[in-house]
């Protein structure tokens, strides 16, 4: 059996057998959390798109919320309402009020909202202070997922270098915060036998990402199963993918018990050695041939 890893953004200048390699560890420690053994001859697949997601960005010019506000650059309305939407949600999550964006705003509050990129920016910079994330790593974040969501070049480039392992043998697939995005969108457009999808830290549950997906929400065809992790503090996987805010058939099993000791609590070096997170991944691969549960 072979399990296919799909990494989030901020990969890229990095090496891909090193960065391959810390995911190996991290799930091998799991593994050890959760008194399993690796499975003989496990095949592992890592599609290293980091790079080429960096590049892109910068064919496209795809400005920062920075860009726009302070050096005038290109705007885009649904691009504002989509970083809008998105950051309240995050902001609401943490308990953060319009008050306390307003104490880092410095436009006219009247005009607050999605479309206005100075409170974009001001929500950023509240939820930095909160600790919960850096403005810089939500800026680009927000920018990345409504690229890879809008841009069809952007997300055919990526997803040709992800179809290819999958392969035509059953396999298990896990990932990570816009990987969970990604490998979604790729198990819909190019079904393969998955035993199970896995995605860990996934902002698949916030509203202004599921607008942006083929509609009606489905398990991707010829998926048997699938199991998503969440820490409870981790602003980006705002959302347990329940029957509220992900509900498909047959409905996905979520822990939202993960306690990921990394800085923003979004790390992947804090999710594969949960010990449900290394049993949901060990249990699809020891599966019997044919068997679906």
């Amino acid at each position: 059996m072979k399990v296919v890893f799909i990494h989030g953004r901020a990969q890229e200048g990095k090496d891909p057998v090193a960065l391959q390699q810390t995911w190996e560890d991290s799930f091998d420690e799991g593994l050890r959390n959760a008194g399993l053994d690796r499975p003989a001859d496990l095949e592992i697949a890592f599609p290293y798109y980091g790079d080429t997601l960096d590049s892109l960005m910068e064919e496209l010019e795809a400005p920062l919320v920075e860009d726009v506000v302070e050096r005038g650059a290109a705007q885009d309305d649904d691009e504002a309402d989509f970083r809008g939407e998105f950051l309240a949600e995050l902001a609401a999550g943490a308990g953060l009020t319009d008050d306390d964006i307003r104490e880092n705003y410095d436009g006219d509050f009247t005009e607050r909202g999605p479309l206005n990129w100075k409170w974009v920016r001001a929500i950023m910079k509240t939820l930095d202070k909160s600790k919960k994330i850096s403005s810089v790593a939500l800026d680009k974040f927000t920018r990345d997922v409504y690229v890879y969501l809008t841009n069809r070049t952007v997300r055919k480039r990526i997803d040709e270098m992800i179809e290819p392992h999958l392969g035509d043998q059953p396999c298990v697939v896990v990932g990570h915060s816009l990987g969970s995005v990604v490998g979604y969108n790729v198990l819909l457009e190019h079904p393969a036998k998955v035993s199970r999808y896995v995605t860990v830290g996934s902002p698949l549950g916030v509203k202004a990402i599921k607008r942006r997906l083929a509609a009606p929400l489905r398990m991707p065809p010829e998926t048997h199963s699938w199991y998503n992790a969440r820490d409870k503090q981790d602003a980006v996987s705002l959302f347990p993918l329940d029957a509220e805010h992900f509900g498909i058939t047959p409905s996905i099993m979520n822990h939202s018990g993960v306690d990921n000791h990394t800085d923003n609590q979004h790390g992947i070096i804090g999710y594969l050695p949960d010990p449900w997170v290394a049993a949901a991944i060990h249990g699809a691969l020891t599966l019997p041939a044919g068997d679906a549960t």
